[in-house]
């Protein structure tokens, strides 16, 4: 048989390409980035394992467009920002998705959740909810409370993050937890909150 095929023959490995310059770059940076990347997903669905999904998605959607997200002013940030974004869309993709699933008997697919389960969830509720609220209203202070208490950042990184100044990144800290603390209904922290 004469087919185009035929004469096809396998790499040697020294002859096999190394990765261009961009995927070193795209590498490295995802690399350099997953836990924060973990950080965030976590933050919202609080679920280790379809957080790693967000990731794993949000890492093909950041190499589909990295030459956009390479030349940004600030690439960190609009990483994350689509981090974020899928995170949000997650669950509702997932609902989308799901009357066309069929399980198969047998393949270890995760359980239903239990009443259980979804009381255990319940006490996240009034959290979510707030916190909701307050990226709808002052986004800045949503994420500098969310980079501070669920990332662990200080003051100065929260700063670098998001362009601003140290003074302004507590500031923010100081008047996110202030709303969250009313839209929960909880009562006022004195003096030598953790900043």
């Amino acid at each position: 048989m004469n087919g185009p095929y035929e004469s096809h023959e396998l790499a040697e490995p020294g002859e096999i390409p190394e990765p261009s310059r961009k995927q070193m770059d795209f590498q490295e940076f995802i690399r350099e980035h997953k836990a924060e990347f973990m950080r965030v997903a976590m933050g919202r669905l609080r679920n280790l394992h379809d957080a790693d999904e967000v990731v794993q998605i949000a890492a093909v959607k950041i190499h589909t467009k990295w030459t956009v997200i390479e030349a940004h002013a600030n690439p960190l940030a609009l990483a994350m920002t689509m981090v974020r974004t899928i995170a949000i869309d997650y669950y509702r993709r997932r609902a989308r998705l799901a009357d066309r699933e069929i399980p198969v008997a047998g393949s270890g697919l995760p359980r239903t959740p239990s009443a259980d389960d979804l009381l255990e969830l319940r006490g996240y509720e009034p959290l979510d909810q707030a916190r909701a609220i307050l990226e709808e209203r002052a986004p800045k202070q949503a994420e500098c409370v969310r980079l501070r208490y669920l990332e662990g950042k200080n003051a100065a990184e929260i700063a670098e993050r998001l362009g601003i100044t140290p003074g302004a990144a507590k500031a923010n800290i100081s008047l996110g937890l202030k709303a969250l603390h009313a839209l929960m209904d909880l009562p006022e922290l004195g003096k030598g909150g953790d900043s």
